[in-house]
């Protein structure tokens, strides 16, 4: 078998589960020396990243087709983006399938042995949008066990299954975000505008989530403002038909204390001018200055985004943030040339990435034997996401069996690192923490689970 990927750590993860399991596995890391490893010995299997950096896989796959020394052999694509791979697109007939990263071992190893079979005249169905490839279409009561010795992988996650909820499963940390144990905010807490001005809901965050307030608006694509009351100046949040413009304060110094390299031609009574705008109306800047001319608009937008993003991370571990939310309210006039981030959770995952492990307080204090699992939509979402090689490691480890402390041995890492990556995915409530004990007990497991390792499937 031969796999092929310009990340080492990729081959790496994926060369030692497939040895493990049995199959001779040759790694290449660029495109001209698959081509040359594929003609030199033949693989019955090829695994693809679908994107290398001078060639994609398209044009790789089509040279192995149109060469009759390599035409036979049943091509995989991997890659981190489904929408890449839509099925119109893929007219090399020797590309049989596709996994989706980040993936398990589980699913690594299940794809190959579905494919191994194959031959390039029988390709499976895709499905792009909003969901995983064929390969992945597994129910939580399907899906495979996962031993707690193997090592686990930067790239394809299959659903876990979470153990069934009870009143004394939950663990301190799974306590900071208890997403099932809320209904959401439009249920709960939408007082009439006629009685509050166009306030649309308001809470704070001993009730709900930063995450289900952000979900409330993307899900019912909503204009407005949201304000953040906490212990430092107000933050406002701007978005448009659910989609994040920006964030902003009219504290300056708390916005943006020191000023970016960007601004070092910038004369420095501009700047203080800016400031002062930014403490009366609010508008960032860096916005101001590209107004006057003085910074470009995109590097201005993109400090926009980064500054912004930064100032909500604090919000994530501040206690007791209060929120309200103002619908269908004028925005200002300098959003209206802010470019709108059309995913929520992954603008959340960018602003989450700003915290550092000392500024997490008691967040950190997971028990190192808890378990993570994926919550009801948690495995869903997390396939949309952009991660990072480490965060899509770490998420390939998530099989609701795995403590927190096994997770950080297999993957080498410091457990402070291992709990800051946690925090990220807490936030998102793409994955909730079970006590040991909960996620242990047999009677948790589905009956099909239970009946699959009787018959020795999925073992």
């Amino acid at each position: 078998m031969l796999v092929i990927d310009d990340s080492v750590m990729l081959l790496s993860f994926v060369e030692e589960v497939l040895t493990e399991a049995g199959y001779q596995v040759v790694t290449a890391p660029s495109a001209q020396e698959s081509l040359d490893a594929s003609i030199a010995d033949p693989p019955d299997l090829i695994l693809l990243d679908y994107v290398l950096p001078e060639m994609k896989g398209d044009e790789i796959s089509r040279k192995l087709f149109e060469n009759p020394a390599t035409a036979d052999i049943p091509v995989v694509y991997m890659s981190g983006f489904g929408a890449d791979l839509r099925p119109d697109g893929i007219s090399n007939r020797n590309v049989i399938g596709f996994l989706n990263k980040p993936f398990t071992s589980d699913l690594l190893i299940q794809t190959v042995e579905k494919h191994m079979t194959k031959s390039p005249g029988e390709p499976e169905p895709i499905e792009t949008e909003n969901g995983p490839a064929s390969s992945e279409v597994l129910s939580d009561a399907e899906s495979p066990p996962a031993s707690q010795e193997e090592t686990v992988s930067p790239d394809l996650i299959t659903p876990a299954e979470a153990p069934a909820q009870s009143q004394d499963s939950w663990n301190e940390a799974a306590a900071w975000s208890q997403p099932a144990a809320v209904a959401p905010i439009s249920a709960v807490e939408s007082p009439t505008e006629s009685l509050t001005g166009g306030i649309y809901f308001c809470g704070d965050t001993g009730f709900f989530s930063l995450n289900r307030v952000l979900q409330t608006i993307a899900k019912e694509k909503l204009t407005g403002s949201l304000h953040l009351f906490w212990e430092k100046d107000p933050v406002e949040l701007l978005v448009q038909n659910g989609q994040i413009l920006l964030a902003t304060t009219r504290d300056p110094e708390l916005y943006c204390p020191d000023a970016p390299i960007t601004l070092s031609n910038v004369e420095a009574d501009k700047i203080a001018e800016a400031r002062a705008q930014q403490s009366v109306s609010g508008c960032p800047l860096f916005l101001a200055l590209a107004q006057e001319e003085l910074i470009l608009r995109e590097p201005a937008g993109q400090l926009v985004q980064q500054y912004g993003q930064k100032l909500f991370a604090r919000l994530w571990t501040a206690r007791g943030v209060r929120f309200m939310f103002e619908r269908n309210v004028e925005l200002p006039a300098y959003a209206s040339g802010v470019s709108a981030e059309p995913d929520v959770d992954q603008w959340s995952l960018e602003s989450l990435r700003f915290i550092q492990f000392d500024e997490l307080s008691e967040h950190a204090n997971f028990d190192p034997a808890s378990i993570p699992a994926y919550t009801k939509s948690g495995f869903e979402r997390v396939q949309n996401l952009k991660l990072t090689v480490a965060e899509a490691q770490f998420a390939s480890q998530f099989n609701g069996s795995r403590s927190i402390q096994q997770i950080a041995k297999n993957l080498r890492l410091d457990l402070k690192l291992a709990r800051l990556t946690l925090f990220r995915f807490l936030a998102l409530e793409i994955v909730e923490c079970w006590s040991p004990s909960t996620a242990a007990k047999p009677e948790r497991k589905s009956i099909l689970l239970r009946l699959k390792r009787l018959i020795g499937v999925g073992e």
